[in-house]
């Protein structure tokens, strides 16, 4: 009977959690409102507006724009699960088992985040499985001996009648579930509930795994909450060191902070610049830092979407497994060797560096690889696949699953990596597939794509939009639907492909290559636009600083972007500088209250 009672209180105390995550105006994704945490701050969420004097990247003044502010940030699923690993040692399952994330340009955008019914279930449901398995892992080595019991030293044992060890245990753990110091007030509440659960008949250790029940359902650990002295002011303040390496570490590692970035919040000296970008170089070369490339690459260069990605068999008999996983992983190699590697990133569309395996390498006809060296780097001696364009997955990924769409591999490059939104005609133009065959039917996958395309652009309605994409979608159509090189539609016979085209700049091109080196050129424009090449390098600033600061850009970004582009320039356009310049922007580093 008492257990029961246990288990009856614990799964209250368990459900209050929760419902406070999912009910109190300063947890929830809705600005505005307090927030719990330090006695006397209060959690804010971000506005526009305008503010004092602020600083840019190294402290240079730039005048008085608004540094904004994150809102209250619920973990998102990456984000949990590598939490849940980092913290407990256990998979959190999240992105196997819960709702998939609400996702504005990526998916760990604060202000698209909400918390329903199913998913406080889910995650209620998911801090008690945990919890019961890190403490039935008794051995000196398991789980509740590593994770919980052994960030107390020197080691003591709980016990029933003197509550000292207990209490060194579940400050410890809540600081580091927390990922901030545990005021009084909090560790005398996490004790009263372990004190409580051992008075209806727990041991020790049976109260212990209640308060970490309690803790991974808790707001605290499944929000980044950041908190300001004033919460009605719109001056701007340094965020504290802690809520800094939280920043920086789920910026990273998509988790929370290591011990090094702990101990550098506990001593201050995150906040130097210095110590700032040295952290950044640590982290790029921990494993952990995977997690940023599948996360910000994964998302903005369509990876993730390729992992699902349809592709019809009858089409593309040679298509399987093997070839899809190849692609994903070809993608973040790739990206991997301009953050971490010397390339610059005005050679992205250009450079014939990749990265292949034996699979991969008999898709694009290249020397064999053996099997057993993994992926290695090549150097493309063929002219007609250079840089990103020529990437197995982004041809893929822009394809239809029964065969190429020049106008959706236009669009999808104009908006993600030149940053020009495409708005959508006012009245919807009719499919370019209306009354075609079915994907299964080989002429629908062999067709002309070039002819009917004529179709939409002598259509007055669309004619606009497709004069602007199908240009660079039609100079990639030597690229069948999963990026085979091919010179005619159809077997060989069929009707030859021209890759041909003409920019709405002016620019005449007919391969890849030449379409490639186009828009990487910093030749300035006749119709006085930015050159292709600032294009490319703005979206690319624009898109990192978006994936930093877990929320949209606004005009009052626009000087801080700005400031970090004329520094990027002088840098020699690698990723990695400019990664550093958005930490050390104040965009990153400080935040204001409501106005």
């Amino acid at each position: 009977m008492n257990a029961g009672r246990v288990a009856s209180k614990c799964n209250w105390l368990l459900s209050a959690a929760l419902t406070l995550a999912a009910c109190n105006g300063a947890i929830s994704p809705e600005k505005g409102g307090p927030g719990p945490g330090a006695a006397g701050a209060t959690a804010t969420s971000g506005a526009a507006g305008t503010t004092g004097t602020a600083g840019g990247a190294g402290g240079v003044p730039i005048g008085t724009p608004d540094v904004g502010s994150v809102a209250v940030h619920r973990l998102n699923n990456l984000e949990y699960d590598n939490t849940m690993r980092d913290l407990v040692g256990v998979d959190g399952m999240a992105q196997k088992t819960f709702q998939s994330d609400e996702k504005g340009t990526f998916d760990n955008d604060a202000d698209m985040f909400t918390l329903n019914d199913a998913r406080y279930e889910q995650y209620f449901t998911n801090a008690d499985t945990i919890g019961e398995t890190v403490f039935a892992d008794t051995a000196p080595t398991g789980l509740r001996q590593t994770y919980v019991y052994g960030l107390v030293s020197p080691a003591c044992t709980p016990s029933a009648t003197d509550t000292t060890c207990s209490s060194k245990i579940i400050s410890a753990f809540a600081a580091k579930a927390w990922r901030r110091p545990v005021t009084t007030a909090d560790a005398a509440d996490l004790l009263k509930l372990a004190t409580d659960a051992v008075a209806l008949g727990e041991t020790a250790d049976g109260g212990l795994k209640q308060v970490v029940k309690t803790i991974l359902a808790s707001p605290q650990f499944l929000y980044r909450i950041e908190y300001d002295p004033n919460p009605g002011s719109p001056t701007p303040h340094m965020i504290d060191p802690y809520e800094l390496a939280t920043r920086l570490s789920y910026l990273m590692f998509s988790s929370m902070p290591d011990k090094t970035l702990f101990d550098l919040a506990a001593s201050k000296q995150i906040v130097d610049d210095t110590v700032l970008t040295q952290q950044i170089d640590r982290m790029l070369a921990d494993p952990k830092a995977a997690s940023f490339t599948a996360s910000f690459a994964g998302q903005w260069l369509g990876a993730r979407d390729m992992q699902s990605h349809q592709v019809e068999p009858t089409a593309f008999t040679s298509f399987d497994e093997p070839l899809r996983a190849a692609m994903v992983q070809e993608q973040l190699m790739y990206f991997d060797q301009f953050l971490t590697g010397t390339l610059p990133f005005t050679q992205f569309l250009t450079t014939p560096t990749t990265f292949v395996n034996t699979r991969l390498a008999k898709h694009y006809g290249l020397p064999a690889v053996a099997a057993t060296a993994g992926f290695q780097k090549v150097t493309n001696a063929d002219p007609n696949r250079v840089g990103f364009m020529g990437l197995g997955g982004f041809l893929t990924v822009t394809s239809y699953s029964y065969r190429t769409t020049p106008t959706k591999r236009g669009r999808w490059l104009l908006e993600n990596l030149l940053c020009t939104l495409i708005s959508p005609p006012a009245v919807a133009p009719p499919s370019l597939d209306m009354g075609a065959a079915p994907a299964t039917d080989p002429n629908a996958q062999q067709e002309n794509v070039r002819a009917r395309l004529e179709m939409h652009r002598v259509n007055a309605p669309c004619s606009t939009c497709h004069a602007m994409l199908d240009p660079i979608g039609l100079g990639l159509e030597n690229f069948d639907g999963i990026g085979a090189y091919r010179t005619t539609y159809g077997a060989a016979g069929g009707p030859p492909i021209d890759a041909s085209g003409m920019l709405p700049t002016g620019e005449q091109f007919s391969s890849l290559s030449q379409l490639a080196a186009i828009l990487s050129s910093n030749m300035p424009l006749a119709s006085g636009q930015p050159s292709h090449l600032q294009q490319l390098t703005d979206c690319a600033s624009r898109k990192l600083m978006t994936y930093a600061l877990s929320r949209e850009l606004t005009d009052t970004d626009e000087p801080y972007l700005n400031q970090i582009r004329t520094t990027w320039a002088g840098q020699g356009w690698g990723l990695k500088p400019l990664l550093k310049d958005i930490v050390l922007n104040d965009t990153f580093r400080k935040r204001h209250g409501e106005m």
